[in-house]
C-alpha cells in the first residue's frame, strides 16, 4: 500500500470572517504528481499554504509524512518541502548559480540537476535577465535543489507559451517519479494531460478526487465551475470548453 506524503482531515480554514475551506480530506501519495483545480477563489492556494504551515486551520489536522505538520521545526519542514512561488523571484538579485546554492549551503549545485534542467549556459546570468520560461524552470530546480519529499508549486506555469509550459510540465512529471508533487493548475487540458491525480474544489469543498477523467466530468465540473463546462476528447487528449453567458 502506497503511504501518504501528506493527509488533510477535516481541514476548515477561516479568514476575515469568510471561510476559505471546509471539511477538506485530501491524501497526497508519496509519489506522483498530484494537481489541485477549480475556479477562481476556490480555495487552491489556500491549501498550499494550508499543507506548508503558513496558514493555521480553524478545525482539522494535517500531517506530513505521518506526523502531524505541527509537531515538526521550521527547519525540519523546509528540509522535507520544496515550494515553488505563483510568481517566482523576479526581484532577487541573484545568479542562477547562487540561487541553486540557498538550500545547499557551501556546496555546488549538482551537475546533474543543472544537466536535467538545462541550466548549463544560463548558471552565471542574473535571476532578472533571464526569460519567464528560463525563470520557471530556475524556480523549479532551485526548490528541488536539496532533493525534498514533497514538491509544491503554485501555478508554476501560469503565463508561460505553450513550448515552455510543456517543457516545465515535463520536468515536474519526471521528478513526481520519486516524490510527490502538489501543483496548483488553472488549465484544465494541461491537468487532465500531466497529473496522475486531481483534486477538484469549488467554494472551499472538495468537488472530487481522483484520476482526471474521474474527476472531470461534466457533472463534477458542473459542481465546481457552474453550468456550461463541458469535456470532450479529440486524438486521445481530453479538453474542456465553457458555453457563452446568455
Amino acid at each position: 500500500m502506497t503511504a501518504d506524503a501528506l493527509r488533510l482531515e477535516g481541514l476548515r480554514v477561516r479568514a476575515s470572517g469568510r471561510t476559505l475551506l471546509d471539511g477538506i480530506d485530501l491524501a497526497i501519495p508519496e509519489r506522483g504528481l498530484f494537481g489541485i483545480v477549480g475556479p477562481n477563489g476556490s480555495g487552491k492556494t489556500t491549501l498550499l499554504r494550508a499543507a506548508l504551515g503558513l496558514v493555521r486551520p480553524r478545525e482539522g489536522r494535517i500531517a506530513l509524512l505521518g506526523r502531524a505538520l505541527d509537531r515538526w521545526k521550521p527547519a525540519e519542514l523546509a528540509r522535507h518541502i520544496g515550494y515553488v512561488a505563483q510568481h517566482g523571484e523576479s526581484h532577487w538579485d541573484l545568479t542562477v548559480r547562487e540561487m541553486l546554492q540557498l538550500q545547499r549551503p557551501g556546496r555546488a549545485p549538482d551537475p546533474a540537476l543543472v544537466a536535467r534542467f538545462e541550466l548549463d549556459a544560463l548558471i552565471d546570468r542574473r535571476h532578472a535577465s533571464l526569460s519567464g520560461g528560463e525563470r520557471a524552470r530556475v524556480g523549479v530546480a532551485r526548490a528541488l535543489a536539496h532533493d525534498p519529499r514533497l514538491l509544491v508549486a503554485d501555478e508554476p506555469a501560469a503565463h508561460l507559451d505553450i513550448p515552455h509550459h510543456h517543457r516545465l510540465m515535463a520536468l515536474l512529471r519526471d521528478s513526481a517519479r520519486t516524490r510527490a508533487v502538489l501543483v496548483v493548475l488553472h488549465d484544465l487540458h494541461v491537468a487532465s494531460t500531466w497529473c496522475d491525480q486531481l483534486a477538484l474544489l469549488g467554494q472551499g469543498r472538495l468537488v472530487a478526487t481522483g484520476t482526471p477523467t474521474e474527476v472531470l466530468s461534466d457533472e463534477r465540473l458542473a459542481q465546481a465551475y457552474g453550468p456550461g463546462i463541458a469535456a470532450f476528447s479529440s486524438g486521445g487528449l481530453r479538453f474542456f470548453t465553457a458555453a457563452p453567458a446568455p
